[in-house]
C-alpha cells in the first residue's frame, strides 16, 4: 500500500481534499467567485451564471505538482433561456487509489436587473482502494444582488444542511461553507473582487483579486488569500466564441498547481 493511501485514509473521516473547482479565471483572482459572473460561477455561486447571454461550455484540467499522480478534471455547461438559466457541472479529483467526484445540476433565475437566486444539487462519490466507496447528496444556495453597474454583492452557502456520505465503509463529511463577496467594476477594463469564506472546522479565509483587461483579446489576473496564505496568477484569451484561460496557485506547503480551461460560447 502506498504511503498516500495511509495518509488519505487517516484523514478522510474529517474532511475531503478537493475543493470546488472555480476555473482558471476565478482561481487566478484569488478564488473569488461569490460576486463575480462567469460560467465557472456554477461552482462558486451559481447565481453568477445569470449574466451569460449564450450557451457556454468549458473544460478544465489542474495538475497538482506536489504529486505526479494527482490531478483534477472538471466540466461546466450553462444554457440561458429568457430569465432562467440551467447549468451542469462535473468534477473529479484524485488518483488511482483515491478519488472524489461530484456531479451538479443548477437552476438560476433572474428576478430583476438587480437580483438573481440559484439552487444547485450535487451527487458526491468517494472511492478508496481496498476500503470501498461512499455516496452522498448536497444542496447549494446562492444569491447575487447588483446595487449598481459597478458594485455587486453575493452570498453562497454550500451544503447548509450538513449532509454526509451514506456509506459506513468510508466515514467522510461533505464540506459545509459560507461565502460572502463583493466585486467592483472600476472601469471597463478593471474588476476588483473580494470575499470572506468560512468552512466548518476551518479558519476564516479572506481573499482579494483583480481582473485587468488589457485589450479585448487579453486579460491578466492576480489574487491573494489569507488562510492558508496563497498566491494566484493567470491570464485569459477571448477570441470570438473561443475562451482560453490559464492560472496557477502557489501554496507554501503544496507548491504550484497550474490549470488550463478551454471554453466555447455558442
Amino acid at each position: 500500500m502506498k504511503i498516500w493511501n495511509v495518509l488519505l485514509i487517516s484523514l478522510t473521516p474529517f474532511y475531503l481534499f478537493a475543493q470546488n473547482n472555480l476555473g482558471p479565471r476565478l482561481t487566478a483572482m484569488g478564488n473569488n467567485g461569490a460576486a463575480v459572473t462567469d460560467v465557472w460561477a456554477l461552482q462558486a455561486n451559481p447565481s453568477g451564471i445569470t449574466a451569460l447571454e449564450r450557451p457556454t461550455v468549458s473544460i478544465n484540467y489542474i495538475k497538482h505538482l506536489f504529486s505526479n499522480e494527482i490531478s483534477t478534471q472538471a466540466l461546466v455547461a450553462v444554457i440561458p433561456f429568457k430569465n432562467n438559466f440551467a447549468g451542469a457541472s462535473f468534477q473529479r479529483y484524485g488518483f488511482t487509489e483515491y478519488n472524489e467526484s461530484k456531479i451538479g445540476f443548477a437552476y438560476a433565475k433572474k428576478f430583476s436587473d438587480k437580483l438573481s437566486i440559484a439552487l444547485n444539487g450535487n451527487y458526491h462519490q468517494l472511492k478508496i482502494a481496498n476500503y470501498g466507496s461512499s455516496t452522498g447528496f448536497s444542496i447549494d444556495v446562492g444569491a447575487l444582488y447588483q446595487f449598481s453597474k459597478e458594485f455587486t454583492f453575493g452570498i453562497f452557502v454550500s451544503n447548509p444542511s450538513k449532509q454526509k456520505f451514506s456509506g459506513k465503509e468510508v466515514l467522510a463529511e461533505i464540506p459545509t461553507s459560507f461565502n460572502i463577496g463583493a466585486s467592483y467594476l472600476v472601469s471597463d477594463k478593471v474588476l476588483i473582487a473580494t470575499s470572506v469564506s468560512k468552512a466548518i472546522n476551518q479558519s476564516i479565509d479572506v481573499s482579494l483579486g483583480i481582473d485587468y483587461k488589457i485589450i479585448d483579446l487579453l486579460s491578466l489576473r492576480g489574487g491573494l488569500s489569507a488562510k492558508p496564505f496563497k498566491q494566484y496568477a493567470g491570464f485569459g484569451l477571448n477570441y470570438k466564441k473561443f475562451l482560453l484561460d490559464m492560472a496557477t496557485t502557489y501554496d507554501a506547503n503544496l507548491g504550484y498547481a497550474p490549470q488550463i480551461a478551454v471554453g466555447y460560447a455558442f
